[in-house]
């Protein structure tokens, strides 16, 4: 029979027996058997065989290694019962290691990491310090983690649970402070016999001027032996009473101040009591290795179990957070041995998360990411043979990263400053309404000059003397050229503009009309240098009705009277380029403009990339016209003295042109990139700040009303405190602590460049998102919820591969790379990242130019030798690929 065969059984013979039934036990023993307990009232008067016999009845044949039939009085005193339970669910090694790998067995359906939670789990939040074979630093990095978080302000409680060989007290220099009958095998001996130690009186405090706590082991004496060998962890889960449950609610409660953090320092290897420690007391197991071969089965199982067990924190309904520290890395000369190190336990780990299915992890959890759950500490002469951990905070440099997981998890100090002044549900679904990122490019952003940033690149970019502003897509080239074309004085002179930005200037070409264009440079056996200097001089002549140069008398016979039309603007064109001199002729014209009273002006030049169209044919055309462009530059650039030329071009098409005299640019080129974080986040928070109701609360936060103009000005600590406020300051998964961390490593591309537009499309779906959540989830700490932003980051990735490639997405007006889409279906087919660079053999010109974009980066090997690429975060889940390890 089984466990519930068994139940019904006892409950059919209390009901024949009319008794009634307050409590029934049914346990299967560890060995062989059953234990069972039946609580009624009406055994009050009955024998104990009279009682057997009404429970027994037709279980006969049921080996019985435990019997408690008891009146609720009797169960008073006698003492702890077993849990009723199929003892399946026990977080102790052999049941933890059997659910992982049953492959009928319960795995949880729906996986959710303490990282996961929008609100705060209750202090104190416990680590499990782990590792399944020793000479790894397990204790060090413990103790480490505890001085930095302590330093930090936080209150920290060390606990020493490597009873077999306790050391942790040592290591903090403390243990010639440990007394007879203290430390934890006592604590646990008391809770085990129903008493109620004074935890107090186990503490040795580690340091004068930190909040940083440590409770011992004990002495290991022959007193500790004998103690110790009455610990029992898989006794205590099979009954009532659990000892180490209740310690942990004594340092939780108990103590005269409530820590932050509890860290246990559980001993190597699988022994009874680590199981508990990492599989139901753990909020983050803490699972250190070095990536030997040893060590990859055993931590491999470690892991499988975690993601298949649940914590105490029932209510959660969470599972233990795994975090990985590989130590210690070798020293080493050669980048390359320290990177096989790293990238082998980064496989490992990725091969271990790979029984976590995606259908456990909901869409609006982050995916795990291994190399931001892994922290490398390189082996450190000094810190290895020291005695005990170092006071120099050079020393801890190595572990700040495991602090910082921790950290993530307890309230910052600006969270604690608003905890008087949170936010109303009404107040925040007003501000959320008032939002409004414009995520589109530069050309249809709305309230375009109150939101443009200016950083020391884009107003060197917007002096006259460069003529050539270079940028990726999405770095804010069109911004450029709109901010000169709407606000310098006096106006710009507009050769050619995105079609958006067109307005009545007949003169901008479309890619029709270059196709026409181009024909007639064929035909008449000119340039396109030719055909730039005669544009640029209609773009002039055509851009004012005050006085101006009017054109020679052989120019004005053949241009048409009305300029209304394309039409009549290409028209124009193809007879002028008929002409033998045209050359001569639009020069002279161009000279006497840039001595016209309508000079100094700027001779702007946008949308070469697009407005040629994206065929090859497209694109050839565009090259040869771009180049011709580029030499009338170096030819006419420093002769004309009040006409400057400017033009802002995409940085991989100038990279492949050929011209002479390229080397005219050096100095006088400006590439757009995003450095500095807070400039960047400024992009968002000025936009943030349009919002009446976002501004207000910025200002009564900062106390400084009236103190900054938005529309100008905004420092980097008013940047950072706007962004808490917009979207919080924390992210609980990962290495990226902060949130503008998170956001900046997202939103990279292969080349580590960031793109305002992609920020912006981030914060645009982050806002949708979080107004459906607010309905269903009130969140008030932030405007947006941290987590809305890892919801919403696969749209944009999306949104940022559209971008990239055309043919995939008609819908999409794409000027990018369509020759990339075989690659891209090769990656789909590979399904995740980082993969061997054999896998796209045969595809190295797409190769070389999805490096050059940015769609990929070398992960592992050199740029003539690649073994691995990588795809970045912001094109992973748009191209449906997933980082290894997730199935």
């Amino acid at each position: 029979m089984n466990h519930l065969d068994i139940k019904q059984r006892i409950r059919h013979n209390l009901s024949e027996a009319h008794l009634e039934l307050t409590d029934l036990r049914v346990q299967p023993d560890p060995f062989l058997g059953w234990r069972i307990a039946v609580i009624s009232p009406g055994f009050q008067g009955k024998s104990t065989e009279e009682r057997k016999k009404i429970v027994l009845t037709g279980l006969q044949d049921l080996t019985l290694q435990w019997l408690d039939l008891l009146t609720p009085q009797e169960q008073e005193w006698a003492g702890s019962l077993p849990i009723d339970s199929t003892l399946e669910d026990l977080p102790l090694w052999p049941e933890a290691l059997a659910r992982s790998n049953n492959p009928e067995g319960n795995h949880p359906e729906n996986i959710v990491f303490p990282s996961d939670l929008d609100d705060d789990l209750e202090l104190p939040i416990v680590a499990t310090f782990y590792s399944l074979r020793g000479g790894v630093g397990r204790s060090t990095a413990l103790a480490y983690t505890a001085r930095i978080l302590a330093s930090r302000g936080r209150t920290v409680l060390c606990v020493d649970m490597d009873l077999e060989a306790p050391g942790l007290a040592a290591l903090f220099g403390k243990e010639s402070e440990i007394k007879e009958q203290q430390g934890l095998v006592f604590i646990l001996q008391s809770l085990d016999q129903g008493e109620q130690p004074d935890i107090q009186n186990h503490l040795l405090r580690v340091s004068e001027t930190d909040e940083l706590y440590c409770i011992p082991a004990g002495l290991p004496n022959a007193n500790y032996a004998r103690v110790l060998n009455f610990i029992d962890p898989g006794a205590w889960y099979r009954e009532d009473k659990n000892p180490l449950r209740e310690l942990i609610q004594l340092l939780s409660q108990g103590l005269s101040f409530k820590p932050d953090v509890i860290l246990l320092d559980a001993r190597t290897g699988i022994t009874p009591l680590n199981g508990p420690l990492l599989f139901d007391l753990a909020d983050l197991a803490m699972i250190a290795f070095f990536p030997h071969p040893q060590a990859q089965m055993g931590t491999g199982e470690l892991v499988r179990a975690l993601l298949a067990t649940k914590t105490r924190r029932t209510e959660r309904n969470l599972t233990p957070e795994p975090r990985f520290i590989v130590s210690p890395i070798p020293s080493s000369k050669a980048p390359e041995i320290i990177e096989r190190y790293q990238h082998r336990a980064l496989e490992w780990i990725a091969d271990w998360l790979s029984s976590l299915k995606s259908e456990q992890r909901p869409s609006r959890f982050e995916p795990i990411k291994e190399s931001e759950i892994t922290h490398f500490i390189p082996y450190r002469e000094q810190i290895t043979t020291s005695d005990y951990i170092l006071s120099d905070k050079e020393n801890w440099r190595d572990f700040e990263a495991i602090a910082e997981w921790l950290e993530r998890f307890l309230p910052a100090a600006s969270e604690q400053r608003s905890k008087s002044n949170l936010l109303t549900s009404h107040q925040k679904e007003q501000i959320l309404e008032e939002l409004e990122f414009s995520a589109g490019t530069a050309e249809y952003q709305k309230n375009f000059l109150e939101t443009f940033v200016e950083t020391d690149i884009i107003n060197r970019a917007l002096q006259h003397n460069i003529p050539l502003v270079l940028g990726r897509k999405g770095t804010g080239k069109t911004a450029i050229f709109r901010r000169l074309m709407e606000t310098e004085q006096p106006n710009p002179i507009v050769v050619l503009s995105p079609t958006a930005l067109k307005g009545n200037r007949s003169w901008i070409m479309t890619p029709e009309n270059f196709k026409t264009i181009d024909e007639a440079l064929t035909q008449t056996e000119k340039s396109w240098r030719d055909f730039w200097l005669l544009q640029t001089c209609l773009a002039c002549f055509l851009s004012y009705s005050e006085e101006m140069p009017q054109p020679d008398q052989a120019l004005s016979e053949v241009l048409e009277s009305d300029f209304n039309s394309e039409l009549s603007v290409v028209r124009s064109v193809c007879r002028l380029l008929q002409q033998s001199d045209i050359g001569l002729l639009a020069r002279d014209w161009l000279y006497r403009f840039d001595r016209s009273p309508i000079a100094p002006r700027l001779m702007l030049f946008d949308g070469l990339d697009a407005n040629f169209g994206n065929t090859e044919p497209d694109r050839a055309r565009r090259r040869k016209a771009i180049e011709g462009l580029l030499s009338l530059i170096t030819d006419l650039g420093d002769e004309l003295q009040n006409l400057k030329f400017k033009l802002v071009l995409r940085e991989d098409i100038y990279k492949k042109l050929r011209f002479d005299n390229k080397s005219h640019f050096y100095g006088r080129s400006v590439t757009l990139n995003w450095q500095e974080k807070e400039d960047f986040f400024k992009v968002v928070i000025k936009q943030a700040l349009q919002s009446e109701g976002f501004r207000k609360m910025v200002q009564e936060s900062m106390g400084t009303q009236g103190l900054f103009d938005i529309n100008y000005y905004l420092s980097g600590p008013q940047v950072i405190e706007a962004w808490n406020l917009l979207v919080g300051e924390r992210m609980r998964g990962g290495k990226s602590a902060f949130t503008r961390n998170w956001v900046w490593n997202r939103i990279a591309d292969g080349s580590d460049n960031h793109s305002p537009r992609a920020l912006l499309q981030l914060f645009s779906e982050a806002k949708k998102w979080e107004q459906k959540e607010q309905k269903q989830n009130p969140y008030e700490k932030a405007i947006i919820r941290p987590r809305a932003l890892s919801a919403s980051l696969e749209v944009v990735s999306k949104q940022a591969l559209d971008a990239l490639i055309s043919e995939e997405f008609p819908d999409f007006v794409s000027e990018e790379f369509p020759e990339l889409m075989p690659l891209i279906e090769r990656l789909k087919n590979i399904g995740r990242s980082p993969f061997k660079s054999n896998e796209v053999s045969g595809l190295d010109e797409q190769l070389s130019l999805a490096v050059e974009v940015g769609l990929l980066s070398i992960y592992e090997g050199t740029e003539d030798d690649v073994e691995r690429y990588k795809v970045p975060d912001l094109y992973l889940s748009g191209i449906g690929m997933t980082r290894k390890g997730q199935a």
